[in-house]
């Protein structure tokens, strides 16, 4: 009875050991991520990507919607003059993108005169003082965009590809692609284009593009799987930019325990999408990167045949 009570406690300090220890890794590595992403902010290349960025526009969460779901694969919209006026001219024979152009107008109305008190002033005659007041109000108008993928030109970049095969990976996306709740395929329509992989918000399932490195296909896997479980309509709205910050963050991180690094695709990626220097989006977001890393580790891990350095418990 007693030797039986002695194994449990033990068994307990194991766990809460491997716990820590899984813990402290991820902090390490959200710690590599912020300065690596703060280092990209200071560099020329940044500068110049800034410049030419500063020309797109941020679409509502409804445009979003609306855009994803009539091109899953867009990744950075502007209308055609934007591009035209950028030297990176819209391909011909594309279709745009339906969008919603807000139209702001003001609405005269006529409305009961008060005092300071709040009662209604009335003329000599008995009726009520009118006065007019001008109401602001938006109309919308049915506009166009077109994606990145649509037009021809040099498009500055801060991230590049991965390339290379960590041993055991080709065979892990195998398992992984066979063992998901939301399905994954390669999809042929990707080649040729910009766009490594996507989430389909309305279909629920992941397409990745045919042709990467094993490398690249992992960690696009891993972000479309981060997606999947954060921004898949049925939980909390995050803007376009707080999205794509906590998906690639999360690919980075698991990345990072399973031994691969993104860091010369991560860092890049993130700090195009982030809005300023503070990391907003990146610090804000570090606990739901940090649960979700977790719990994508366990599914890689129990679904798998890969695995990390300390086992991996339910915090």
């Amino acid at each position: 009875m007693t030797k039986k009570k002695s194994n449990t406690a033990e068994a307990k300090t194991k766990t809460s050991k491997s716990r820590e220890m899984v813990q402290e890794e991820i902090n390490l590595t959200l710690e590599r991520l912020q300065q690596g992403v703060k280092d990209v902010f200071t560099s020329d290349n940044y500068k110049n990507y800034l410049r030419f960025f500063a020309r797109m526009h941020n679409y509502s969460f409804n445009n979003t919607i609306l855009i994803l779901s009539q091109l899953p694969t867009a990744s950075l919209c502007a209308s055609f003059q934007t591009w035209k006026s950028l030297k990176c001219p819209v391909k011909k024979g594309e279709t745009g993108i339906k969008i919603l152009v807000p139209i702001p107008y003001q609405q005269e109305l006529l409305m009961d005169c008060k005092d300071q008190q709040g009662n209604v002033i009335y003329n000599a005659d008995g009726t009520k003082q009118k006065e007019k007041v001008y109401v602001e109000r938006t109309a919308f108008r049915l506009g166009h965009v077109f994606d990145v993928s649509q037009v021809n030109g040099e498009i500055p970049s801060l991230s590049h590809e991965l390339e290379g095969t960590k041993k055991g990976f080709a065979k892990a996306i195998k398992e992984l692609m066979a063992n998901s709740d939301v399905p994954i395929a390669y999809d042929n329509e990707l080649a040729g284009t910009s766009t490594n992989g996507y989430y389909h918000v309305t279909e629920h399932r992941i397409a990745l593009k045919r042709g990467m490195s094993a490398n690249q296909t992992m960690k696009t896997l891993i972000h479309e799987k981060a997606h999947s479980l954060l921004h898949n309509g049925k939980g909390a709205k995050y803007s376009r930019n707080e999205a794509e910050v906590q998906a690639e963050s999360i690919a980075f991180v698991v990345s990072e325990i399973l031994g691969l690094d993104t860091s010369d695709y991560s860092f890049g990626y993130i700090a195009s999408w982030s809005c300023g220097k503070e990391l907003n989006e990146l610090q804000q977001s570090v606990a739901i990167i940090d649960k979700t890393s977790r719990e994508i580790l366990k599914w890689v891990v129990e679904n798998s045949s890969l695995s990390v350095a300390t086992p991996l418990k339910a915090a």
